[in-house]
Order: C-alpha cells, then sequence, then structure tokens
C-alpha cells in the first residue's frame, strides 16, 4: 500500500514538531552550568589548589543587621585551616573590610599588624576572621582567579602576623 505524504507541511505540524524537540532539549538545557557557575567552579578549584578550604556561607552581619533581624546575604568563607596547639587558644577576632556604622566594641580587636591588611582585602570581601579552625575571608566571589591567590596571600600574612601553623605542612 502506498501512503501518499503531503507535498507541504501544515503550520500545526511545524508547531508539534516544535514543542517536542523543546520538551526533549529543555531538561538538558536546564542542567548545564551558567558562565558565573563556571567561573565559581575555577575559583573554587583554584582555592582548593592553594589549600584553602571553601564554604558557601550566610556573610555575617554586623550588630545592626542583627538587631533589624535584616536578612543574611549568601557569600563563600575561603579559610586557611591551623593546627590547634595544646594549651594555647588562638584569640577569636573580626576585622571588617568597611567597618559597620555604630558597631559595639566587642572586646575581641585584632593585633595592630592585621589593620595593615584591610586594605589587601578584595573589593567585595566582607570581612577578614580568626577562629579557632584558621583564618577566614568572607566574600561575595565577584573576582578572578587571580583574585584567590591575594586571598589566600592575605590569609598567610594573616597567619604569619598572628599565628598558626598550617594543616598538612
Amino acid at each position: 500500500m502506498f501512503c501518499p505524504v503531503p507535498a507541504k507541511a501544515s503550520p500545526l505540524t511545524w508547531l508539534i514538531v516544535f514543542v517536542a524537540v523543546a520538551l526533549i532539549l529543555a531538561p538538558v538545557m536546564w542542567m548545564m552550568p551558567t558562565q558565573a557557575q563556571k567561573r565559581q567552579v575555577v575559583l573554587r578549584e583554584r582555592a582548593r589548589k592553594l589549600g584553602l578550604m571553601v564554604n558557601i556561607i550566610d556573610l555575617p552581619q554586623s550588630h545592626r543587621s542583627k538587631v533589624r533581624k535584616e536578612p543574611p546575604s549568601k557569600g563563600v568563607s575561603y579559610t586557611l585551616r591551623t593546627a590547634r596547639q595544646k594549651g594555647l587558644q588562638r584569640p577569636c577576632w573580626i576585622l571588617w573590610r568597611e567597618q559597620p556604622v555604630d558597631e559595639p566594641d566587642t572586646g575581641a580587636t585584632p593585633p595592630p599588624a592585621i589593620l595593615a591588611l584591610r586594605d589587601q582585602l578584595p573589593a567585595d570581601a566582607v570581612a577578614l576572621e580568626s577562629t579557632e579552625l584558621g583564618y577566614s575571608i568572607y566574600w561575595r566571589e565577584r573576582g578572578e582567579a587571580e583574585t584567590v591567590d591575594a586571598i589566600a596571600g592575605v590569609l598567610n600574612r594573616a597567619r604569619e602576623v598572628a599565628g598558626g601553623e598550617i594543616i598538612g605542612h
């Protein structure tokens, strides 16, 4: 038997074909990373190669933001972990890139030599912090690989000035 094929497809046929192809390709396109996500992967891999631990976190808030119950912004912390020393507790402090207005004195001030590192923080960094884990920089991850190198440099200088032995060295 012979089925005649129409010489010309109707617009409805083309619409059905288009919808079918779109339904097949949509999930594939949805799963593909965006340019921003690809850039973040490069930054985070660079940080790990430099010995930094990367965590997605809520960026630290000033006392005023907490009192006003402002929602925290998402960001990342790049941490240079240091070994704990028996019988020695590392002072915990935070150095804001831009000191929040009316921030109460918590008594935990960074050493004077650390204050000079404020100018070396990337433009989109929020703070440099010392904790029992080590030294962390909180930032919005709006930079390039050179920014990650600069962050690693600041964290290493903070460790040299304030103390601590790098884990794994």
